[in-house]
């Protein structure tokens, strides 16, 4: 956050208004004549005061508290679940191992509960033999900007296509949003009753493709044209945290 640079602009401000009624006000007579000296002090002041009122009121009321790490990564559109803003990409490993990651990022200062569903084609990527639908359930803190990631195996044919995915998500803010820490939403993506008091279990959980998905958007995934066919490991999802926000840290799942 900018609370360093903001306190110098806020004290720089009553620096120049201090000094720009000084200036129009004690030195010499302040509404008759005044020597060139004292009339460009004045001028000066007031500018530099007009100047940094200015800046004070953008960083206050204009400037997002925390910079936009999602936009910096995925781009300017993303996808948007009252008050996270996420995006699911996949992307190839070192060890050519396909990922399908969901990156996010909390807007508001106050901890979030999230679902993002994702409902592939039935000859979609895989992540266990059998399993379609993907729920991703985590917990993001305010402002926390990460990716989960969950490994995957892409067919052949897949390879080098774009495949159309159902996308749908839902989060609860336990003790409220909070201030807005980013002012740029995401677009709308499509909802799903939860029973939160029951059904919140942190992971990455294959679940029945019979769960009904409330309007629900297409995001269209690229497969990766070097991906492998098969897991390289056993497929354990990882929870990353890239950048927390000003709460602090919390270790990975």
């Amino acid at each position: 956050m900018h609370e360093t640079r903001n306190f110098f602009i806020i004290v720089l401000l009553i620096i120049a208004s201090l000094w720009g009624l000084a200036a129009w006000f004690v030195m010499a007579d302040p509404f008759g004549s005044a020597g060139g000296e004292v009339w460009a002090q004045r001028i000066t002041a007031t500018a530099a005061a007009v100047i940094l009122a200015a800046l004070t009121w953008y960083a206050l009321r204009v400037e997002d508290k925390l910079p936009d790490h999602l936009g910096d990564t995925v781009g300017p559109v993303y996808f948007e679940a009252d008050g996270l803003s996420f995006m699911p990409a996949v992307r190839v490993r070192e060890d050519g191992q396909a990922e399908l990651q969901v990156y996010y990022q909390n807007r508001y200062e106050n901890y979030c509960l999230a679902i993002v569903h994702l409902r592939p084609p039935r000859d979609g990527f895989i992540v266990r033999p059998g399993a379609h639908d993907l729920h991703f359930v985590f917990k993001a803190d305010g402002g926390e900007f990460g990716v989960l990631h969950q490994p995957i195996a892409v067919p052949i044919h897949l390879r080098g296509e774009v495949i159309e995915v159902e996308l749908a998500a839902a989060t609860r803010f336990p003790r409220s949003h909070g201030v807005v820490l980013r002012k740029h939403e995401g677009l709308p993506c499509g909802s799903l009753t939860v029973d939160w008091d029951q059904a919140f279990r942190v992971g990455v959980h294959e679940v029945s493709s019979e769960l009904e998905l409330v309007d629900p958007c297409t995001l269209h995934l690229s497969m990766p044209s070097e991906a492998t066919e098969v897991m390289a490991g056993p497929g354990i999802w990882k929870h990353e945290i890239l950048q927390p926000g000003p709460s602090g840290s919390r270790v990975m799942a």
